[in-house]
């Protein structure tokens, strides 16, 4: 196929997208997700401005990103038992009154009930971007990998504008309004998505239309490989996360050591931004190059993207290979949804789509954390030798899928 070719390909099922869903779902499904990334954000923003004190911010910052992390499978398997619907909205309502309540009693509150209506917070907090995911795989249409696509686009740009809104309103109008703004979000596009005519393809598991219909993989893999491939999707996504997170300690450090002060996130925008573009190409990739071969391929990427920013000795080169490596991290998150929808049994792909975004946010907390201590002690080149070896054990992981799924694609 040649190059014109792929992109008309690539464009046509793009195009689709719309046609299938509607514009209405997209709009519903983006804006949806964002409040996931200015939730912590505007939390630790308000604690800070509001306590006074940054290190009980932290902790709420941390507890609401834990109740994320805990939350999300749960809702997932709600889902899973209960259809998309009802879980939805009852989480729109829990997950503003717990943000409204945070920023009423915020000046007032005893250090624990802050703490706890965070956690709250994050715990209620609609998992908007999984759970899309099981809808376009419910529609089962050959335009599957262009919404995949669509999807890990959508997570990018999430990821920068969301913080990017917060600051904005923090700054402009208050910390309170940040928050509420994230919970408004909520209240008006996630009640949108629950409420669009899709919800009702992701049927309660033990329904007639979800026993009628087929499993997702092409050919059927036994109970026992199952298994093994999603724990090796969840210790990709950790890694996926480890790598974001000590990306961002590094940069952050990179910034500060070359009196660039706190531009460490405008730096990380830029492997986003790659990242967004790679993406978008993936559905051009040939169909004969499966899953495994571009796990292992984007984590290769990934692993010399990151021995280039640990090398580089000035802030050019520095955005050479944070383009780089961006453009390797999108393809393999993108890859590893693909790996976990693989494997979805009927009226159990909730639970594992929202625990696959879980392995991120846990991730990023190990990478934030671990990341942000080399730093202190070794500067932005300790904070990247965990981002290397982030990746290189994402690529081996992705040996080990090869390796699980390799009977399956050469069984005639």
């Amino acid at each position: 196929m040649s190059a014109d070719t792929s992109a008309r390909s690539a464009l046509a099922a793009y195009r689709a997208l719309p046609a299938r869903a509607g514009w209405g779902y997209l709009v519903a499904t983006s804006l949806g997700r964002l409040p996931l990334s200015m939730m912590p954000l505007a939390i630790l923003t308000l604690a800070t401005a509001s306590t006074g004190s940054i290190a009980l911010a932290g902790v709420a910052a941390a507890a609401a990103a834990l109740g994320e992390a805990v939350g999300a499978p749960a809702s997932g398997a709600l889902t899973d038992r209960f259809g998309q619907r009802p879980v939805l909205l009852t989480g729109v309502v829990l997950n503003v009154v717990f943000a409204v309540t945070f920023v009423a009693t915020i000046a007032e509150a005893p250090d624990a009930l802050i703490i706890a209506l965070a956690g709250a917070t994050g715990l209620s907090l609609p998992q908007v971007g999984p759970l899309s995911r099981v809808r376009w795989m419910a529609m089962r249409h050959d335009d599957l990998s262009a919404a995949f696509a669509f999807e890990g686009v959508t997570d990018e740009v999430v990821y920068i504008f969301g913080p990017a809104l917060v600051g904005i309103l923090a700054v402009t109008i208050s910390p309170e309004v940040a928050l509420l703004a994230a919970a408004g979000l909520i209240a008006v596009f996630v009640t949108q998505f629950a409420l669009h005519p899709s919800a009702r393809l992701t049927a309660p598991r033990g329904t007639a239309s979800e026993q009628d219909a087929p499993a997702e993989a092409p050919v059927p893999l036994s109970v026992a490989a199952r298994r093994v491939i999603g724990a090796l999707v969840l210790g990709g996504m950790l890694a996926m996360g480890t790598f974001f997170g000590a990306s961002q300690a590094g940069l952050t450090s990179f910034a500060l050591a070359n009196g660039l002060g706190d531009s460490g996130s405008l730096l990380y925008a830029v492997m986003a931004i790659g990242s967004a573009a790679a993406t978008v190409a993936m559905v051009a990739v040939p169909d004969r190059i499966g899953f495994a071969t571009r796990w292992v391929l984007a984590g290769i990427g990934m692993a010399l993207g990151a021995v280039g920013l640990m090398l580089a000795p000035n802030v050019g080169v520095l955005l050479v290979w944070a383009v780089l490596a961006g453009a390797f991290q999108g393809p393999a998150l993108l890859t590893i949804y693909s790996v976990a929808g693989s494997i979805a049994q009927p009226g159990r792909a909730g639970i594992l789509m929202t625990l696959t975004g879980s392995g991120v946010v846990l991730g990023v907390a190990v990478g934030t954390s671990l990341g942000g201590a080399l730093a202190a002690n070794g500067g932005s080149t300790a904070a990247f030798s965990l981002v290397v070896t982030a990746a290189a054990v994402l690529a081996t992981l992705g040996v080990g899928v090869g390796v699980l799924t390799h009977p399956r694609t050469t069984r005639a």
